[in-house]
This record gives C-alpha cells, sequence and structure tokens, in this order.
C-alpha cells in the first residue's frame, strides 16, 4: 500500500511517530494521523486547514521518554486501508494527503473527526475537495514506480492463498509471461480467476469457463508481482481479514479485484457473473471459513527437529581446559603404555 503514497502523504507518515511518542502511546493511533497531518499542511490538503497547526503536546511528565512507536494500532491500520479504497473510489493511481484525510473523517473515531472537523476539515470540504481533484494528483508528486526487485509484500500475501488462490495467481503469471511482460497485470489475475471453476468462487460463476490447456508452472520468484497485482493481493488480504478468515481464498482476490475497479477487469468478471453483488453475498455466504478451499500450503524447509544447533564460539578459558585435559590424558597413555616397557 505504501507504495502508493505521494511524497506528501509519505512526510505525514513520517511525522507520525512524534505525536505518538509526546502522547507517552506504544503504538501510532487515528489521532496521531490526524494531528500530523494537520500540522503538515502541504499538498492537496494545504487549503483547507482554517486554524493553526497543532504542536506536540507532551503528556509524560518527567518520566523517560520512550522509544518511537514501530506500528499503528488496529483503528489506525483500518484507517489507512479505507484510505486506499477512496483514492480506488476515486479512480485514483495515488495515496494522497486527501485520501487520508478522508479516510480520517469518513471512519475515524468520533473525537478524532471533531477535532479534524474543527480545524476546517469537515466531511463536505473533504468531499469538495475530492471532487475537484477527481482522482488526479494535484500538487502532490507522484508515488514511485514499483521495482520488480520488490515484491516482499506479494511474498507475505503470497504465503496466506489457499491453494486455488495459488493456482489462480500462477495462471495469471503465465499469461503475464505468455504476453512478454515482466509483472503481472490486475487483467491477468482476472482472467486467470474467470477461467478458474474451482473453489469458493465457482458459486458465482454464471458463464461457463475456458479452461487453459495445462496447469501454469509454481512460481519461483514473486518478483513478478510488485506493482499493482501486489495491491491486489495486499487489499485481497486485507479483505480475509476483514472476513474474520485466517487465509486469502479466489472470493477474496474476487472482491479485490471488483474493488480495484479497472474498467476491463469490472466487464471481464462480470461477464461469468462476478459482480460486486455476487462476490458480498459470496463473503456473507462463508462468514470467513474455508468453504471448499484447501488452506494455505506449510513453507517449504525441513522440520525444526532437523535443524542444525549454530556452534558456539570457543573461549580462551574452556580451550585452556581442554588442552590440560588432553595433556593429562597423554601423560596417562604414557605411563600406561611406556611404563612396562623401560620399567625394570
Amino acid at each position: 500500500m505504501f507504495e502508493r503514497f505521494t511524497a506528501e502523504a509519505r512526510q505525514v507518515v513520517a511525522l507520525v511517530p512524534h505525536y505518538a511518542v509526546a502522547a507517552g502511546r506504544s503504538e501510532m493511533t487515528p489521532a496521531d494521523l490526524a494531528a500530523a497531518l494537520a500540522a503538515r499542511p502541504v499538498g492537496n490538503t494545504a487549503g483547507i486547514w482554517t486554524s493553526p497547526r497543532p504542536e506536540p503536546t507532551s503528556t509524560r511528565g518527567g518520566r523517560r521518554p520512550p522509544e518511537a512507536p514501530h506500528r499503528f494500532d488496529a483503528a489506525a491500520r483500518a484507517v489507512l486501508t479505507q484510505s486506499l479504497y477512496v483514492a480506488m473510489a476515486e479512480a485514483a493511481a495515488h495515496i494522497g494527503t486527501e485520501h487520508l484525510l478522508a479516510a480520517l473523517v469518513r471512519s475515524g473515531p468520533p473525537d478524532v473527526v471533531a477535532g479534524l472537523g474543527a480545524r476546517g476539515a469537515t466531511a463536505g470540504a473533504v468531499d469538495a475537495l475530492l471532487a475537484r481533484l477527481a482522482g488526479g494528483p494535484g500538487t502532490e508528486g507522484p508515488p514511485e514506480e514499483p521495482r520488480a526487485v520488490e515484491g516482499a509484500g506479494s511474498a507475505l500475501s503470497y504465503t496466506r492463498l489457499t491453494v486455488d488462490a495459488r493456482a489462480v495467481v500462477r495462471e495469471g503469471a503465465a499469461l503475464g509471461r505468455a504476453a512478454g511482460r515482466a509483472n503481472v497485470t490486475p487483467v491477468d489475475l482476472a482472467t486467470a480467476l474467470a477461467l478458474y471453476d474451482g473453489g469458493n468462487v465457482a458459486r458465482v460463476w454464471t458463464a461457463p469457463p475456458v479452461p487453459p490447456p495445462e496447469p501454469a508452472a509454481p512460481i519461483e520468484n514473486v518478483a513478478s508481482l510488485a506493482g499493482p497485482a501486489e495491491r491486489v493481493l495486499a487489499a485481497a488480504a486485507v479483505i480475509a481479514r476483514e472476513a474474520g478468515s485466517a487465509q486469502v481464498g479466489t472470493e477474496h482476490l474476487l472482491t479485490a479485484l471488483i474493488r480495484y475497479d479497472h474498467p476491463d477487469v469490472v466487464t471481464l468478471l462480470a461477464e461469468r457473473g462476478g459482480t460486486a453483488e455476487a462476490a458480498d453475498a459470496l463473503l456473507a455466504e462463508l462468514a470467513g471459513g474455508p468453504g471448499a478451499e484447501t488452506p494455505p500450503e506449510p513453507a517449504p524447509g525441513p522440520p525444526p527437529t532437523a535443524r542444525r544447533t549454530a556452534l558456539r564460539p570457543v573461549t580462551g578459558r574452556q580451550a585452556t581446559l581442554a588442552l590440560a585435559a588432553l595433556l593429562a590424558l597423554l601423560l596417562v597413555v604414557v605411563v600406561c603404555v611406556l611404563g612396562p616397557i623401560f620399567g625394570p
């Protein structure tokens, strides 16, 4: 998700830990995110504020300052996820400060929403800002282009995929390779999903599929999933978590692709019956359960009992004791073996 953040949105996120530390919190909250956003009037939201920016206020007294938190709490993570959905709904190729602000105003805690409104960031003002930008970058710098050598998020998302979902992703990668693309696109994933007639998603289809001639080979390098496909997989993981599912199945992949809102993707899936309504109904029917799909495969590698214990370095004292023991053993051998030979 963060690879879609504009330069200004990243500046805001980088400021959040300062407000969490000032409040003595071990995790970053929506209140810290809102304070950082209001304190950094840059980019597309710079003109929305009507009062001076807040400064961090310490509540620690004379206590030792805590270390900067390294994670957002559940509520803050939900706001960040909502900012992705806001950006997707606006057909924006980036996540800017306007999407962060809209997510806070629409889904943040009541006290945070009230505080933002008091500074001028009301729901009406935010909606007007989004309408004026119309999905464009506005004054904010575009996000960095994803690099195929990254894909760390892809690897994390891929490990949670069910056997059926992995089969879909493998077929999507094969379609991308056949078209000469280095990276898998959402259209590749949607095409592969529409061709798939197994797993939970089979309940949605209303038209027969055209199965591929043979199964695609396993993916050995998830770097090809970096970029838009990685964002779809990340969104699918979020949808699975919200549904209370311990795995990411074809139903979550379908919902993520539909919400990605690419015209070709939506049309392609709808032709087989994969509409937003059908996907929501399927999620409700499964209620977080595995349905017909097999849980994710265990990660390859030796069992814990087969792992070797790392050798510990030998200290000087241990070496001295070992040498003394060796000399004593040698003396015993000399006395026992050579004594009878040279004795009286």
